[in-house]
């Protein structure tokens, strides 16, 4: 542990915020365990201690009694009403809101179509309204401070521009970026959606959080994230991962005309099928033999490529197309994956299923919203926040339906 001192106006923010992070990851914790777990004086964790009442951050709880001489203590946490966030994952079909209190516990969420017929500035003041007009619905007076939003298209590693959205194109360039973040009028994170689905995962799921993993998203598109040491990568054209780009060796189609519902549709009506939707080729695997063969070999071929990529100890899938794949199909192809290139993985899919993107997008809102009241970057990395159900909450939270009211 690196104690911290009080001394310029920076270690006086460095030493606040390592008091948050502190009362962020322990339940109940008092002064004298704030002393403890950081190193500062008693002086200095009763200072900020102080100051963190005064603005409403922290707010004093139960007592608690310890044996021997001394005062009781007051257990410290973190206000949860200080704040609000919006977490948004902005799908080619539907756009998925949720707005949570300052430690994550869902207070409304809503399922939109989105209207694709909109262009940039237009999309961007449609998600503004409807965010800002929850936080008034069921806010209480609370201010919203933070949100993310995690987009289908590749996000520059500067967040400020769109460089690449083959299902959702009039997001491209900086006009939505920019236009969205004005009219919600707080900071606002731009990345990815499969981003933050695997910051989702490695904060409310079951990866292995200090290894590395690397999530597949399999569903009107393909998208994959990769994280090492629960950091997310990404290149400085938010390039990184994006395997669906590739060729199929020998051909012109691409992996993710093969992976993807939107590629596989148009592949399979290209080839002169009559369907109008991807699953039909599941359902009916003895009519589209030959083309479940060729989708299980590009699923091999993309496995093979990460696993040479990253040797990731763990690929979890996500995403509806994904659902097609069994068990039995995944274990086969973990197992060819090790024979052909020699890495092992274990491919599971997300118990988070279609939340990861909206609990990620959530979790960065809170990052951010920390980082905004004086906690470093390092230091919201490692809040570990106790496990108070945050899944179940979001699953058991009300949805408004205002958005489907107001179009009947």
């Amino acid at each position: 542990m690196t104690k911290l001192v009080r001394g310029s106006a920076g270690t006086r923010t460095a030493n606040r915020g390592a008091i948050i992070a502190a009362v962020l990851s322990g339940a109940g914790i008092d002064r004298r365990q704030l002393v403890e777990q950081t190193g500062l004086s008693w002086a200095t964790v009763a200072r900020i201690v102080d100051d963190l009442l005064a603005d409403g951050l922290v707010l004093e709880q139960h007592k608690i009694v310890r044996e021997g001489p001394g005062r009781q203590a007051a257990a410290l946490g973190f206000n949860p009403r200080a704040g609000l966030v919006a977490g948004i994952d902005l799908g080619g079909t539907y756009c998925r809101t949720v707005i949570a209190d300052g430690l994550g516990t869902a207070l409304i969420r809503c399922r939109d179509e989105t209207p694709r017929e909109l262009d940039a500035p237009e999309l961007a003041r449609w998600i503004a309204t409807r965010v800002l007009g929850l936080v008034e619905r069921y806010g209480d007076g609370v201010p919203l401070t933070s949100v993310a939003i995690g987009l289908p298209g590749v996000v520059a590693a500067t967040k400020d521009r769109v460089v690449g959205a083959f299902n959702l194109p009039q997001i491209l360039g900086t006009t939505f970026v920019e236009t969205v973040g004005a009219e919600l009028g707080v900071p606002t994170i731009i990345d990815n959606d499969s981003n933050l689905a695997l910051l989702g995962e490695l904060h409310y799921g079951e990866l292995p959080r200090d290894e590395t993993v690397v999530l597949l998203s399999l569903g009107t598109g393909l998208g994959s994230a990769v994280a090492v040491n629960r950091q997310v990568l990404a290149g400085p054209e938010g390039l990184l991962g994006e395997f669906g780009r590739l060729r199929l060796p020998g051909r012109k189609e691409r992996l993710r005309d093969l992976l993807s519902g939107a590629g596989l549709l148009t592949l399979a009506q290209a080839a002169g099928h009559n369907l109008t939707k991807a699953d039909e080729v599941f359902a009916e695997p003895g009519r589209f033999s030959g083309l479940v063969d060729e989708i299980h070999e590009a699923l091999l071929h993309l496995v093979s490529i990460v696993a040479l990529a990253y040797e990731p100890s763990t690929v979890v899938f996500t995403g509806g197309f994904s659902g097609a794949f069994s068990d039995d199909v995944l274990h086969q192809v973990s197992d060819e994956t090790y024979a052909t290139v020699g890495v092992r993985s274990d491919l599971r899919r997300s118990v988070l299923k279609d939340s990861g993107g909206l609990l990620g997008a959530m979790a960065a809102a809170l990052s951010g919203y920390y980082t905004a009241i004086g906690v470093a970057r390092h230091q919201v990395v490692s809040i570990t926040t106790p496990d108070t159900g945050v899944v179940a909450l979001l699953e058991n939270s009300p949805v408004d339906q205002s958005a489907k009211e107001e179009q009947s």
